[in-house]
């Protein structure tokens, strides 16, 4: 999709528009870290939830990573469970990227009216950030590791589709309002809504529906002949 002579250009454009967004949540975030260790949830504290969530990723990508099964030449029918397997990845990915971006960002709108402290943590965010990051990480990057081990021609070319496909959920936080920063309100705002937009449009074209939409195609050639090797 993306020449691979463009690719370290295309990388610095995508992490400099996500920083767009993550600057003035970052900028402004409270003791994260102590939130997380007194705040629980059904008497477990996110830090819990953090801790197991990063065992599990480092867990599954190692067990990704020790495949050794031959990756060019594959019947059609195992073709097929592959991209399966890939598309349940995506699902994940996709499931928790409407959780956090579109539940979580709007449960704290009215915080804003309360807040005291611009560097206070709102629950919504801890949420997204300790628990759903993670989750970005287990489904985007197992989906690319999965497809780079067992789909490895699929894999070609594609690196920016999964590399938006990972992280452009990243942007899915709550917004801190502009007047809390030391810039100028107006072109904070504006900047921010379009970066926002175009890395969410960004995810739903590239990184998910261009995945889904190849991952299909070879899955439709898989079964117009299953003993057929891929």
């Amino acid at each position: 999709m993306v020449p691979n002579k463009l690719l370290p250009l295309a990388f610095v454009v995508f992490f400099s528009l996500l920083a767009i967004i993550l600057l003035p949540s970052f900028s402004n975030l409270g003791d994260i870290v102590g939130y997380a260790v007194k705040e629980e949830y059904k008497g477990i504290a996110l830090m819990t939830f953090l801790k197991a969530e990063l065992i599990i990723i480092v867990t599954v990508w190692g067990i990704l990573l020790t495949f050794k099964e031959p990756q060019e030449i594959v019947d059609g029918d195992t073709h097929v469970k592959r991209h399966l397997v890939l598309i349940v990845f995506i699902v994940g990915q996709v499931f928790m990227g409407f959780f956090a971006g579109g539940i979580l960002v709007h449960q704290d709108a009215s915080w804003y009216q309360v807040l005291h402290d611009s560097a206070e943590v709102m629950p919504s965010q801890a949420v997204i950030l300790l628990i759903c990051y993670p989750l970005y990480l287990f489904f985007g990057g197992g989906a690319y590791l999965y497809a780079r081990t067992r789909l490895f021609r699929f894999t070609r070319n594609k690196a920016i589709p999964f590399l938006v496909l990972t992280f452009a959920p990243f942007s899915f936080l709550p917004y801190y309002d502009a007047s809390m920063l030391m810039v100028n309100r107006d072109v904070a705002d504006l900047a921010y809504v379009l970066v926002y937009w175009l890395l969410s449009v960004s995810w739903v074209a590239i990184g998910v529906g261009y995945i889904l939409f190849k991952s299909s195609q070879e899955i439709l050639k898989g079964l117009s002949d299953p003993f057929e090797e891929m």
